[in-house]
C-alpha cells in the first residue's frame, strides 16, 4: 500500500473547509461569544482535520467538525474563565417570496422573542436546539458532539420544544 494522494487529501480539506467554516464559525461564536475567538477555535479545528486520515471520519466528517469545535471552544472558555456569552443568531432567510413590511416587522419580532426565551432554557436545551434548528444537525449528529446518547438528545429537545411553546403561548 503506497501513501495517499496529497491532491486527492488537500481537495477534501478544501471541500470541508467550503462546506463547513462559515456554519463551524457561527457555531463556535455562540459558545465563545466573542467571533475573533471563534475563528481561531474552527482554524484549530480544521489544523487537526489536516492531522486526520479521510477513510479513519469513515463517513463522519460533519459530526466530527462540530465535535472537535465545542471540544475546544469549551477549553477556551475554561482557560478565559469567562461567562459564555452566545450571540444571537440572524433571522433565517424567508423562501417564497418578498413579505410585506408588516409581516417582516412581525416576524423579527417573533424571532428576538424566540431567541431571548431560548438564552432562558437550561445551557444543554439550548445547544441542543441550536444545533438542530439553526446548524441543521440530525439527532445522531448531535449525540455525537455533545457525547449523549440519541435519546437523550431527542429528550431535551422535546422538552426544549415544548418550553418553548409554553413561553411563547403566556406571552
Amino acid at each position: 500500500m503506497g501513501r495517499p494522494d496529497p491532491t486527492s487529501r488537500r481537495d477534501w480539506i478544501r471541500r470541508a473547509l467550503a462546506d463547513y467554516e462559515g456554519r463551524l464559525v457561527r457555531y463556535a461564536a455562540r459558545l465563545t461569544g466573542d467571533v475573533d475567538r471563534a475563528r481561531d477555535v474552527v482554524q484549530e479545528a480544521f489544523s487537526r482535520l489536516c492531522r486526520e486520515d479521510p477513510a479513519s471520519l469513515n463517513g463522519r466528517l460533519e459530526a466530527w467538525l462540530y465535535t472537535v469545535c465545542r471540544n475546544t471552544a469549551l477549553d477556551e472558555q475554561r482557560k478565559q474563565k469567562r461567562v459564555v456569552r452566545l450571540v444571537d443568531a440572524a433571522a433565517e432567510t424567508i423562501e417564497g417570496g418578498v413579505p410585506s413590511p408588516a409581516e417582516t416587522a412581525h416576524r423579527g419580532q417573533t424571532v428576538s422573542r424566540l431567541a431571548a426565551l431560548v438564552e432562558t432554557l437550561p445551557p444543554r436545551e439550548q445547544e441542543v436546539i441550536r444545533l438542530k434548528f439553526q446548524e441543521g444537525l440530525r439527532y445522531r449528529q448531535i449525540a455525537e458532539v455533545m457525547e449523549l446518547s440519541v435519546g437523550n438528545v431527542g429528550y431535551l429537545i422535546h422538552t426544549a420544544v415544548n418550553r418553548l411553546r409554553e413561553q411563547m403561548g403566556e406571552e
